[in-house]
């Protein structure tokens, strides 16, 4: 915005652009098929308006031959648009004397140089004015004799001049300024009416939004439960007892993923009653808007003095509103269809529970980004329209802003990366704020993510910033579930079957207990001997953990299990040593 600003005041103070880049044309190649505005071309005649000076009302149209090069004016030819201009400068001198006059003024038709003239006599002036010549271009154009077409123009400016007369009188306009002010009065009483029931739903929409804010604190916290059983593979088998124990952990889990999705719906039927509520307050201010567009035309539509200017008033003001009320429109539109596919994004019965947890708390940024996304793209569209209803140049405007932004864009190439790839990081969820990552050779915890950079804190406190753009490899420690990969080696004298129970035992024990079992949402996993090797037995065991639980687990976990191999005796691998022994026979000799 502020490089279009800066374009627009170059454009607009500079004289004309880039003439210079066009030699091989003539200065005025473009004006041989151009007209001023005002002036209309219908082959070999033109023609432009003679408008009353009370309420610019076109009165008739004035004819002349057509100049094709208004740079060089074929000598006795007057162009269209200063002939109209003559006459209507006429009309403002005659109808201004009108007020001061005791009587209407006479149009009459005279002859001068055997072509009829429309005059006008008042009791001011001992010599007629002439307004207006009747040429043969009028009368041909108007496929009317000159005295026909003369005829014709006296008793349209007759009629004029005695509207002006009336409408000129102090009862008339009195009587039109009380109209007036009745208008402004109705004005006034119905902007109350209407504040006030803005301010009404202003109040509900901040209750809203609290209630709002309260749904979505609710799912911020559902994320730190278990994640569903469609995540947990099949368990091996177990005793029908513990078969048993598991039913109500799955009805559990089931009742977790059906209040996620109530809770969703109750978030997202708040936010279609904020929107109701906004689309009212939007609505209120458009018939603010238009009631007193409406209602000031009319004022200037009655007044007599301010008559002149009813044209421009339901001419491009009108355009401009209408135009930025389909903008505020679309805006709307695009904002209602983004908040429904978020919706059935979040609400997915595809997706396990951790991951809509996830989503739900990210649409929101996700969303916001996109509404904003639009509404730039909207609000840029709108500026370019009406700059073009104001007839400014746009296509100069449009090509000096894109010889600065690429410009800008050679000098900023990282920034853009680094905000493209943050918006691909935020759109992908490769990571959040508060998950674990290893990115290249840094690890930590995500503290600040932005479209720009990502802030790790590590295991010393440090905080280490990386540009987005710099970051193409993510490891993901916490993402809906963790893991705990425990490996120990034990001496090639223990029983591996005696190990394997060992730590079976150790495992049951550990998931048996309710404030570990919460932070794991299925049994430990004893998978067996993966490596042999000079120094024993490498025994693995799989630990599967909620997000951010993998090392208080690990740790109680290699604490039990170093207790119950020292309990039952199970030596630790070390690496195998052979000593050689030479008699002293042999040393004294090779001494």
């Amino acid at each position: 915005m502020l490089i279009g600003l800066i374009t627009l005041a170059l454009v607009l103070g500079s004289g004309a652009i880039a003439q210079g880049q066009l030699p091989s044309l003539p200065a005025s190649g473009n004006s041989a098929f151009s007209t001023p505005n005002g002036v209309r071309r219908h082959g070999e005649y033109e023609t432009a308006s003679i408008r009353s000076p009370l309420d610019r009302k076109e009165l008739f149209e004035v004819t002349s031959p057509t100049i094709f090069n208004r740079d060089s004016v074929p000598e006795g030819l007057l162009p269209v648009e200063v002939r109209a201009e003559e006459v209507n400068e006429r009309l403002w001198r005659v109808f201004y004397r009108i007020y001061t006059s005791q009587q209407v003024p006479t149009v009459t038709i005279a002859t001068l140089s055997n072509q009829p003239i429309v005059q006008i006599s008042d009791d001011q002036s001992s010599r007629p004015i002439r307004l207006v010549t009747v040429t043969e271009p009028d009368a041909d154009f108007n496929s009317k004799t000159l005295d026909e077409l003369a005829q014709e123009w006296q008793t349209i400016l007759q009629d004029e001049v005695i509207r002006f007369r009336q409408l000129g009188t102090p009862e008339v306009i009195i009587q039109r300024i009380w109209q007036a002010l009745q208008i402004l009065l109705g004005l006034l009483l119905v902007s109350a009416v209407i504040w006030f029931l803005r301010r009404r739903l202003t109040r509900r929409q901040q209750t809203l939004e609290s209630l709002y804010q309260t749904q979505l604190a609710a799912i911020t916290a559902s994320t730190s439960l278990e994640t569903s059983a469609e995540e947990v593979p099949p368990k091996p088998t177990a005793p029908p007892e513990r078969m048993a124990g598991e039913e109500p952990e799955a009805s559990a889990m089931a009742n977790m993923r059906s209040q996620f999705l109530t809770t969703v719906q109750h978030q997202f039927s708040v936010q279609r009653q904020l929107d109701v509520n906004r689309f009212l307050k939007w609505a209120l201010f458009w018939v603010f808007i238009l009631m007193w567009y409406v209602g000031i035309a009319r004022i200037v539509a009655i007044v007599p003095l301010l008559m002149r200017w009813s044209l421009y008033v339901w001419a491009t003001p009108l355009a401009f509103i209408a135009l930025w009320f389909g903008i505020s429109l679309a805006i709307r539109i695009s904002s209602s269809l983004i908040d429904r596919l978020t919706l059935s994004w979040k609400t997915s019965p595809y997706l396990p529970l951790g991951e809509s947890q996830r989503i739900a708390l990210r649409t929101t940024t996700i969303s916001n980004a996109l509404k904003g996304l639009t509404t730039s793209v909207l609000v840029i569209v709108g500026i370019i329209w009406t700059l073009s209803l104001f007839n400014i140049p746009t296509g100069s405007i449009l090509a000096g802003g894109a010889v600065i932004g690429l410009a800008v864009s050679f000098g900023s190439q990282s920034l853009v990366k680094d905000l493209v790839n943050g918006c691909l990081i935020l759109i992908e969820d490769q990571f959040a704020v508060g998950d674990v990552v290893q990115i290249g050779e840094k690890s930590g915890l995500v503290e600040n993510l932005n479209l720009r950079v990502t802030q790790l804190r590590n295991s010393e406190g440090q905080l280490i910033t990386i540009p987005n753009s710099n970051i193409t490899d993510v490891s993901n420690l916490t993402r809906l579930w963790s893991r705990v990969d425990f490996s120990i080696v034990v001496a090639y004298e223990n029983d591996p079957k005696q190990v394997f129970s060992v730590l079976r035992q150790v495992c049951e024990q550990l998931y048996s207990e309710p404030e570990w079992r919460d932070r794991m949402p299925e049994r430990p996993t004893v998978l067996g001997i993966d490596d042999l090797s000079h120094t024993g037995m490498l025994v693995r065991v799989w630990l599967k953990t909620a997000p951010m639980q993998q090392w208080i687990v690990g740790r109680e976990f290699r604490l039990r299990v170093r207790q119950a191999f020292e309990t039952n005796n199970i030596q630790i691998g070390k690496p195998q040593s052979i000593n050689y022994n030479t008699s002293l026979e042999d040393a004294t000799f090779h001494n």
